[in-house]
């Protein structure tokens, strides 16, 4: 499935996510690793703090931009928000043990800069790409092969 998307305000990337976290919830296939690209200031770390509202993360969602990890637990479920952003070479990946990470049997992996790990990451299940609109929209291209209805 490949979609694309407008998302003029807050209220559409927060329906977004909600149909994210809807799908997610359904989801047993686990684990899901979700790719979100696109230039600095295009909502990809917004859209990842919405949709683990709608999970029902409770505390705080801290954006991963400089511990590059940052972990949540709902139940039994784990959820990694990771950004790339400052990694600088691939070793650095290995070194923070993220392979452990994405290979969590019950786990959902948000990765924000999935570029920085071409060739240590796997193909993600759903692709998200942001790019910039104008001043404040964002044009949105959701990819995926599984069953997700937007």
């Amino acid at each position: 499935m490949n979609k694309e998307l407008v998302l003029s305000s807050l209220d559409e990337t927060k329906q977004l996510a909600e149909k994210l976290a809807s799908f997610l919830k359904e989801e047993n296939n686990f684990p899901i690793s979700i790719h979100l690209s696109g230039d600095l200031g295009t909502g990809k770390t917004t859209l990842v703090k919405e949709v683990l509202n709608y999970l029902g993360v409770e505390n705080f969602i801290n954006s991963p931009t400089f511990t590059l990890i940052e972990p949540y637990e709902i139940n039994d479920l784990k959820i990694f928000h990771i950004d790339l952003y400052r990694v600088e070479k691939i070793a650095e990946l290995s070194a923070i043990g993220l392979e452990e990470y994405l290979q969590e049997a019950n786990s959902i992996n948000f990765i924000e800069w999935p570029e920085k790990g071409s060739g240590f990451l796997k193909e993600p299940d759903i692709s998200i790409f942001l790019f910039h609109q104008g001043d404040f929209a964002r044009k949105c291209r959701v990819e995926t092969s599984l069953d997700l209805k937007l």
